[in-house]
């Protein structure tokens, strides 16, 4: 980070001190907050590439202490329902369903007691399959076969990437995270179709939760889940056909996986359109969740219900973290 990078880093925590210590307003305020992945390893979730969607075990916990001092943490039926309570009610969600949800993150959502939501790519459920960035990220990073990578990317007609130095550094990881912004207006259809090739070729891990413990999580109580399409595409540049096909397969396959699956759908989407939520509704969506946002109100359309995305430096610091959730209307 450079001199203007953290002078406005300090600005920003200073700023969500100062903002606390006068006591803003958040009486009958609720919200629902976004994550994604909690790795194992706090370094490596500070990278570039993967900061914006991954936390750490050092900055989830951070999370959680400076959320549970301000404000109750909450299932996300409760977030949904009106209150008067002086403390801001906060509902944890998850997006995709990786397996690190189950392996880093359950375990201390379970050690506090504290409830959340996974909203699952149910395509991925113990499939050997894989996210496309990460397949294509992660390989990269570690060099892994970077040849094939570049082939395989290339013969699919998408960009390809930057040149792997021997030694990946903090810079490399900012090229990554470039590169993958610009695959992302890419069509979704060649994306999941080239990250799944890749993830073949490569005899990758599966990338999601496994069903057995998608059931131990729900029988315990505190985590339930929902759908998040079938495959990781986002839905707006598909046909509407394509985009039924993802919304009910999905919360079919969780009907057959779960005991009370929950009835609200996640979107792939940030921002649903108009179109997107007259699909959802057409297949019997009645609450939908969309990938970004502020805090909850009356006003909020039940089709795109507002959620706030946390990432790895809003996390790690108390100060930046009551700022970015002040700073939503």
């Amino acid at each position: 980070m450079n001199g203007i990078g953290l002078a406005r880093d300090l600005a920003q925590r200073l700023r969500g001190h100062w903002r606390r210590s006068l006591a803003e307003p958040l009486r009958g305020r609720s919200a629902i907050l976004v994550l994604h992945r909690v790795l194992a390893d706090e370094q490596a979730a500070r990278l570039p590439h993967r900061a914006p969607y991954c936390l750490g075990p050092e900055s989830f916990h951070h999370l959680l202490m400076s959320l549970v001092d301000v404000a109750r943490i909450v299932s996300l039926g409760t977030a949904l329902k009106p209150h008067r309570d002086p403390r801001a009610c906060i509902a944890l969600t998850f997006d995709d369903g990786w397996h690190d949800n189950a392996e880093v993150a359950a375990p201390v959502l379970e050690h506090y007691a504290l409830p959340a939501s996974i909203f699952v790519t149910t395509g991925l459920l113990g499939k050997p399959r894989g996210f496309w960035w990460e397949v294509i990220a992660e390989s990269l990073w570690t060099h892994r076969r970077p040849e094939l990578i570049r082939e395989v990317l290339g013969d699919a007609g998408l960009p390809l990437p930057p040149m792997p130095p021997v030694h990946p550094e903090e810079a490399y990881s900012k090229a990554l995270l470039g590169y993958l912004e610009q695959l992302r207006a890419a069509c979704p259809l060649t994306l999941c179709r080239t990250g799944e090739e890749l993830h073949r070729l490569l005899d990758l891990p599966p990338h999601g939760i496994d069903p057995f413990t998608l059931r131990r999580l729900e029988h315990g109580g505190l985590i339930r889940f929902g759908a998040h399409g079938v495959l990781p595409e986002a839905l707006e540049p598909l046909s509407d056909e394509r985009v039924c096909w993802h919304i009910r397969r999905s919360r079919k396959d969780l009907k057959r996986l779960c005991r009370e699956p929950l009835d609200a759908f996640a979107y792939p989407d940030v921002q649903p359109s108009l179109r997107l939520r007259r699909l959802a509704l057409r297949c019997g969506v009645q609450l939908a969740l969309a990938g970004t946002g502020g805090w909850l109100n009356h006003r909020n359309d039940p089709l795109a219900i507002p959620r706030i995305p946390i990432s790895q430096p809003v996390a790690q610091s108390p100060g930046r973290l009551y700022d970015w959730l002040l700073g939503y209307r």
